[in-house]
């Protein structure tokens, strides 16, 4: 099977369990990931923004952390795995906001 083409760069941080120091920690990661330009976003949605990334592969990441893309920081409202037909995790989709 085909994998999707990812075009753009982004770095991930993924929220590190705990506090260290009193602050949230991140743990970072570069990935490639789809961008998906949404219009129309509700509050109920979870989200204000208007991008949503597919990023391929099995990442784990949690509402809450963050995506920097194009030297801008989102936080990450939703996640959403996609899988193929047989339940194979194919990709991840954030919302942000």
């Amino acid at each position: 099977m085909h994998e999707f083409l990812a075009t753009e760069p982004v770095t991930l941080r993924m929220l590190k369990p705990g506090l260290t120091d009193g602050e949230v920690g991140f743990t970072e990661k570069n990935a490639m990931a789809v961008v998906i330009e949404s219009r129309g976003f509700t509050q109920a949605d979870g989200a204000s923004a208007a991008f949503d990334f597919l990023i391929p592969g099995e990442t784990e990441l949690s509402p809450g952390s963050q995506i920097v893309w194009r030297n801008v920081t989102y936080d990450v409202a939703t996640v959403r795995q996609c899988r193929d037909l047989d339940g194979f995790p194919r990709a991840i989709r954030c919302t942000v906001c």
